[in-house]
C-alpha cells in the first residue's frame, strides 16, 4: 500500500519537489500527493488510521517572502534531542539543530505531530536557498563556507539532511512498522580535476633554466636541479610519464586495486587565460592520456572553465568540444558530467547551465575554503531552480572534500599528516554512517611527493 501525502496549497511545486526527492530518491517507496486546506503536511497510509503531521514553517514564510532575508533561518538555532521524546534514532550527535520549526513531537494514539519542519529544512539545504539570498562572495565570486548557516551553527561537518531523513524514517516506522525502504550501500567516488596534467610539457628552455637556477641559488640543491632537468628533458623527448604531475597511472592503479573507478575531468576551453590550464584537447599527450583512461575503464568528464559559471552558452560549447574530441579519438563512453573549475558557482544559474549543456550530473558543490556537507547530504539528488521555481533534470553529486581545502595554506592549512587525515576520515565516517557516496576530489598534481601519496592512500583505506 502506498503513502498518501497531503500538502498545503502554497509553495506547491516546492512541496512536491522535496517530497518526491525524499520518498522516491531517498526512500524508494510508493506515494501519492494531494492538496488540502491545512497549513501543514500530513502523511498517512492507504486504508490505515495512523497519521503524521509535520510543521511547514519555512514554506509558510517563503510563500510571502521568496528569496528575501526574512525567509532565512533564525540564529542561533534551537537544538532537539529526539530521545527526550522517546525517539531513538542514529544521528551523528544525539542532538540535532532545528533549521526551521521547533523541537519536540506531540503524540496522540493515532496522530503524531512533528514540530520540526523537516521538508522545509531539507529543501533549504538541497536547493542552496541561502546562497540565492545572501551576497557574500570571496575573491573568486564564490559563496564562502563561513557565510553559511551550517558553518555558523557548527554542522558543516555532519550530513544534516541525511540525519533529518533518518529521523523521519524512524518516526514513520514507529507508526507503520511494515514499511520498507530501498537498500543503500556506502561507496567512494574518486574524482580528479585535470588542471595541470604536466609540469614540464610546455616549459621552454629559458623557463627551465630559471627554475634550475632557483634550485641551486635559493634552494641550494644541486640534486633537485639535476632531477628537474632530467624530468624536463625526458618530457621534451615525449616520455610524458616522467613528468612529476603525470600521476594518472598511480591513481588508476590504486583505484583498480580497490575495485573503484576514477573520474578525470578535463578542461575543454580557456575563458580566463592560463588560469584554465595550458593544454588543449588536441595535444597528442592529452589524446593519449584520455585514450588510456578510457581503455582502463575509468570515466572522462568535463571541467568547465573559470568563467563559465554564469555563461550557459559557453558551458554548452565546452561540453560539445569535449564530446567531439572523445568521438574523434574513438572514445565511446558517454559524457555524463563533471565539475566547475575553481568550484565557481552561483545558485541556481550554474545548475541551469549544466542542464542546458546536456549533462546528467554535476559534482561541484563543496566549499573551496572548507570541506564538508555544503548541501547537507552525501546522497546524490535532483536539483531545484529557485528562480524559475521548478525542478531540473540535473542530478547533483555533492562533493564532500577537496584535498586542497584541507591541506592548502590559504584554507585549513592542515598539511599532509595526521591532522589532515583526521579531518578527511571524520567526513568519510559520517558518510559511511548513512550509506552515502564519499565524493573526493584529489588533483593529479597533488600526488607528487611520498607524503601526498601516503595521505591519499590512507584516506582511501580509512
Amino acid at each position: 500500500m502506498k503513502m498518501i501525502i497531503d500538502i498545503p496549497k502554497f509553495c506547491i511545486l516546492e512541496h512536491k519537489y522535496i517530497i518526491n526527492t525524499i520518498f522516491k530518491y531517498f526512500f524508494g517507496i510508493e506515494f501519492e500527493i494531494n492538496i488540502h486546506e491545512k497549513e501543514y503536511v500530513q502523511i498517512r497510509k492507504e486504508r490505515e488510521l495512523n497519521m503524521l503531521t509535520i510543521n511547514s514553517q519555512f514554506f509558510i514564510t517563503a510563500d510571502k517572502s521568496w528569496l528575501k532575508l526574512e525567509s532565512l533561518p533564525t540564529l542561533p538555532m534551537n537544538i532537539w534531542d529526539p530521545k527526550d521524546d522517546d525517539i531513538i534514532v542514529d544521528l551523528v550527535n544525539s542532538a540535532i539543530p532545528i533549521i526551521y520549526g521547533n523541537k519536540g513531537i506531540k503524540k496522540n494514539e493515532k496522530q503524531w505531530h512533528l514540530n520540526l519542519d523537516i521538508f522545509g529544512s531539507i529543501f533549504f539545504m538541497l536547493s542552496r536557498y541561502e546562497e540565492a539570498v545572501l551576497s557574500d562572495r570571496d575573491q573568486h565570486d564564490r559563496f564562502p563556507a563561513i557565510a553559511s548557516v551550517s558553518y555558523k551553527e557548527g554542522f558543516l561537518n555532519r550530513p544534516i539532511v541525511d540525519e533529518y531523513v533518518e529521523l523521519l524514517w524512524t518516526i514513520m516506522k514507529m507508526l507503520w512498522p511494515d514499511l520498507e525502504r530501498k537498500k543503500r550501500s556506502f561507496k567512494m567516488i574518486l574524482t580528479h580535476d585535470v588542471d595541470a596534467p604536466f609540469q614540464y610539457a610546455n616549459v621552454s628552455s629559458f623557463q627551465i633554466a630559471k627554475s634550475i637556477g632557483g634550485d641551486i641559488i635559493k634552494r641550494r640543491s644541486i640534486k633537485l636541479a639535476q632531477k628537474r632537468y632530467y624530468q624536463w628533458r625526458s618530457v621534451r623527448k615525449g616520455n610524458y610519464e616522467k613528468d612529476p604531475y603525470y600521476t594518472f597511472n598511480f591513481i588508476m592503479q590504486e583505484s583498480e586495486k580497490r575495485g573503484l573507478k576514477s573520474a578525470f575531468y578535463f578542461i575543454a576551453d580557456h575563458t580566463a587565460g592560463t588560469i584554465d590550464g595550458i593544454y588543449t584537447l588536441n595535444d597528442p599527450e592529452i589524446i593519449s592520456l584520455m585514450k588510456t583512461i578510457d581503455a582502463r575503464g575509468h570515466e572522462i568528464g568535463l571541467h568547465l572553465s573559470y568563467n563559465t559559471y554564469l555563461d550557459k552558452e559557453q558551458s554548452k560549447k565546452e561540453a560539445q568540444i569535449l564530446y567531439k574530441a572523445m568521438q574523434k579519438n574513438g572514445i565511446k563512453q558517454k559524457l555524463r558530467g563533471g565539475r566547475q573549475h575553481y568550484l565557481r558557482w552561483k545558485t541556481p544559474e550554474t545548475f541551469q547551465n549544466w542542464e542546458y549543456a546536456g549533462m546528467e550530473y554535476d559534482a561541484t558543490l563543496s566549499y573551496a575554503d572548507m570541506p564538508g556537507y555544503r548541501c547537507g547530504t552525501c546522497w546524490e539528488f535532483p536539483v531545484y531552480d529557485l528562480i524559475n521555481r521548478k525542478p531540473l533534470n540535473l542530478i547533483e553529486r555533492p562533493l564532500i572534500a577537496m584535498e586542497y581545502s584541507v591541506t592548502g595554506e590559504e584554507y585549513m592549512n592542515k598539511g599532509y599528516g595526521e591532522e589532515a587525515f583526521q579531518v578527511l576520515k571524520s567526513l568519510k565516517d559520517a558518510c559511511r554512517k548513512y550509506n552515502g557516496d564519499f565524493v573526493l576530489l584529489w588533483h593529479n598534481s597533488e600526488l607528487v611527493t611520498e607524503e601526498q601519496k601516503r595521505l591519499y592512500l590512507s584516506v582511501l583505506d580509512a
